[in-house]
């Protein structure tokens, strides 16, 4: 099996693979993208996701015949005793058209972590690494860049190309250079990988469950607290947006240096505990007038 298939091994990023998909798998990603154009509700969202267990009959059986194909065995990377299992459960189709990250005039709410630096989890298990495939379906991408930001290295993904990264471990930023308009679709598949595996083939199915525990709950906010309509979708998007504001860290200890300096001044409260507890709550108080005007704000006036 060719050991060249990854473009980069890093101790600290992880394997990283950068390519083009082969031709016999061409013409089904042709099918699968025609299949899906028709299913995108509204061009004009930021994102707009479609998960494995939502899609037709059809399209399963395309997207099963992608992921089951066996050029992903190089995800084994030529090693001995390896255990490779798919995770169709986060296998997903995914349209893409996101704004300027340079004029950001639109709330992504829920959407934000797309467009910033990241790692899309926060695993390490010895032995074992998962990994996220992103295949590019269509063309037309001049300026919407894919970033591995710690290795200096991207793809602006078209037709027929694929990125492969470490789950864990590959920062990575989705950047656009212009305000010209450009869209994506793209398949993203999963794989868990154990090389050299000194695991039984169960465990390694059991770790995967934690990878997809831990996707259900953040797909759960990404989908609620993107494009929000409802309350409780507010709270979820501006919590999203919040963690990726730049120095939100900076703003979080001023407001709570001056919530203390008025729990202690104003009502001589003591520097306990307690007063851990009351720093909290006001947080959490502000928080809640936040997410209030701008849920009111789209109630009124549909501002989001």
């Amino acid at each position: 099996m060719n050991n060249n298939f990854f473009t980069y091994r890093d101790n600290i990023e992880g394997k990283v693979a950068i390519g083009e998909m082969p031709s016999n798998l061409r013409p089904l990603l042709d099918q699968i993208v025609t299949l899906y154009q028709s299913q995108i509700p509204n061009k004009e969202l930021p994102t707009y996701h479609t998960w494995y267990d939502h899609f037709d009959t059809e399209l399963k059986s395309k997207v099963d015949k992608i992921r089951n194909d066996i050029f992903w065995d190089k995800l084994c990377d030529s090693t001995p005793n390896c255990i490779k299992i798919g995770a169709n459960e986060m296998d997903e189709l995914y349209y893409s058209n996101p704004p300027s990250t340079y004029n950001r005039k639109e709330n992504l709410y829920g959407a934000a972590g797309n467009f910033d630096i990241h790692k899309d989890c926060i695993f390490n298990f010895d032995g074992i690494k998962f990994y996220r495939i992103i295949i590019g379906l269509t063309d037309g991408n001049d300026n919407v860049l894919t970033k591995f930001v710690n290795l200096n290295d991207g793809k602006k993904l078209n037709k027929y190309d694929f990125l492969v990264f470490d789950f864990d471990k590959t920062m990575h930023q989705v950047i656009k250079e212009s305000d010209s308009k450009t869209s994506r679709i793209l398949l993203k598949l999963h794989f868990i990988v154990c090389e050299n595996c000194k695991y039984s083939v169960e465990h390694v199915e059991k770790i995967k469950k934690y990878y997809l525990y831990y996707e259900y709950i953040t797909r759960y906010i990404m989908d609620e607290g993107t494009n929000p309509k409802e309350f409780h979708q507010f709270f979820l998007g501006l919590i999203s947006s919040f963690m990726l504001t730049e120095d939100m860290h900076l703003y979080l200890y001023l407001v709570s240096l001056v919530i203390i300096v008025v729990l202690i001044q104003v009502y001589n409260v003591e520097l306990n505990f307690l007063m851990i507890l009351y720093v909290l709550y006001c947080l959490f108080l502000i928080f809640m007038l936040i997410v209030t005007f701008y849920y009111l704000r789209w109630e009124f006036f549909k501002i989001r």
